[in-house]
């Protein structure tokens, strides 16, 4: 499939609107486009129905066979689903055909543009799923899963092998790394999940805790499908309560939660040209701060201390347990190639703080704090617009802002820097019960607990903290 084609396909799902209004700026015969992207959107709605029909024929497989009974009637069924896939595809890619003749000659095609982790994979698997072979354990090749997930245009960060070791070695949870390979031994999906167990949560799966993103990773739809289903056997195996997979798109069969956005803003390729992107209303505002004679600095190990001290006592004053100095001192060790710190310092000691990781072609800050006393400095406006400077010096297309709830003064602070919202999907198997889980700091009962939090002393709140907050996820 073309990167055109892909882009044409994922512009559908996101936003066909605004694909349509780029497409018709780039063409003589709008209306001949606007047809064909019309017929390819009930074209992609008959897909994914397909696919969703495919999915649940093909867990009868393995019923039947531990039923004891012959799955090829089945097998024949869901070989006749992917063959009409397959012409629904060749359908889809005729329209797009019809597009690209009718756009201006000589004109680039202009598609709106999002980070590859948010790519939605399509791709049909040419083989039998039955033939396909599932395994989990807690130890794998690093170099081939790497190798894998590094190959894999829509992979996060968080697919890294290193991941799990990391958390296991942190937090004490055991990972289960599920793969997934064709018969001729070739890996073709890998899926990061961690078991976590305690006393006050109860047993449950996530892929992956403490961070934003997860999920299964293929090139092909059945795989992922299959991996998924494998997780929640595999859930049931381990006697959990449910298992939570947070990803960047939706899932037809699946409980979900769609609580969370992420925010992401694209980045120009010149810190002149992303000033003016980013209005005068943030430039007044990052110009004003900059008159505090404020010190920025980027690095790595050597800054954890000052990260630490900030991004402790803004937890204690969230009232939310705060992760261990090890745990980023083990972040900064094993991905030295792409994670970093940012401090802003006035009067020569720290007031704001970021953690960032890069990966593909977007750099994130999955924690940031402030203090409080800095806030009339304008210190957190000042951080941001430096890292955001720092991202496009790295050549980075992409800078994701973290999730934020929709309509909250983060989501607020994060919109007027011009960063796009797209909808975060927390998908669920649950075991006994039809209620979600609400393992978060904005679940009513937790609420006395936080004030209580928020009255410690940061010493003790640093020391208590590590232990509470290996159990929430």
């Amino acid at each position: 499939m073309s990167k055109l084609n892909q882009k044409i396909r994922t512009g559908l799902r996101k936003n066909s609107a605004l694909l349509l209004d780029d497409l018709s700026l780039k063409t003589e015969s709008p209306e001949a486009v606007k047809n064909s992207l019309s017929k390819i959107a009930a074209l992609l709605k008959q897909e994914d129905q397909i696919n969703l029909d495919r999915k649940k024929l093909s867990r009868q497989i393995g019923l039947a066979r531990k039923e004891n009974k012959d799955p090829a009637a089945i097998i024949e069924g869901v070989s006749g689903l992917t063959a009409q896939i397959k012409l629904l595809s060749s359908q889809i890619d005729d329209e797009i055909t019809i597009i690209e003749q009718a756009c201006k000659p000589n004109e680039s095609l202009q598609l709106p543009s999002m980070p590859k982790h948010l790519l939605v994979v399509s791709k049909a698997l040419e083989s039998d799923v039955s033939a396909l072979t599932l395994t989990h354990s807690d130890v794998i090749d690093e170099v081939e899963w790497q190798r894998y997930v590094d190959s894999v245009n829509h992979s996060n960060v968080y697919h890294h092998a290193r991941w799990c070791a990391l958390i296991k070695q942190n937090f004490g949870h055991t990972p289960h790394y599920i793969t997934c390979r064709k018969p001729n031994g070739e890996l073709c999906g890998v899926f990061p999940t961690v078991h976590l167990k305690s006393r006050l949560f109860g047993s449950f799966v996530v892929s992956m805790p403490y961070f934003n993103y997860g999920g299964p990773l293929s090139e092909y739809v059945e795989v992922e499908q299959q991996m998924l289903a494998y997780a929640a056997d595999l859930g049931d195996e381990l006697e959990c309560s449910h298992m939570e997979v947070r990803e960047t798109h939706s899932r037809e069969g699946w409980l979900s939660k769609q609580h969370k956005v992420t925010m992401i803003l694209p980045l120009p390729e010149s810190d002149q040209k992303l000033d003016k992107q980013l209005g005068a209303k943030v430039r007044a505002q990052v110009k004003k701060a900059a008159q505090a004679d404020l010190h920025y600095q980027v690095g790595g190990a050597e800054l954890l201390g000052q990260f630490y001290q900030v991004f402790s006592h803004n937890m204690r004053d969230l009232g939310t347990p705060v992760y261990s100095k090890q745990f980023f001192a083990s972040i900064l060790e094993q991905f030295s190639d792409s994670a970093s710190i940012a401090i802003v310092s006035h009067n020569n000691k720290p007031v704001a703080v970021g953690f960032l990781l890069g990966h593909n072609d977007k750099l994130e800050i999955p924690w940031a704090s402030s203090l409080r006393k800095a806030n009339p400095l304008g210190a957190n406006m000042y951080m941001y617009r430096q890292i955001l400077k720092t991202a496009v010096e790295r050549g980075y297309a992409f800078f994701d802002f973290g999730r934020s709830s929709k309509g909250a003064s983060t989501y607020q602070y994060k919109k007027q820097w011009g960063a796009q919202e797209y909808p975060l999907h927390w998908h669920y198997w649950l075991k006994d019960s039809d209620e979600l889980p609400e393992l978060n700091p904005n679940n009513p009962k937790y609420k006395l607990v936080i004030k209580a939090w928020q009255k410690l002393p940061v010493m003790v709140a640093n020391r208590i903290g590590p232990m509470l907050v290996r159990n929430l996820p």
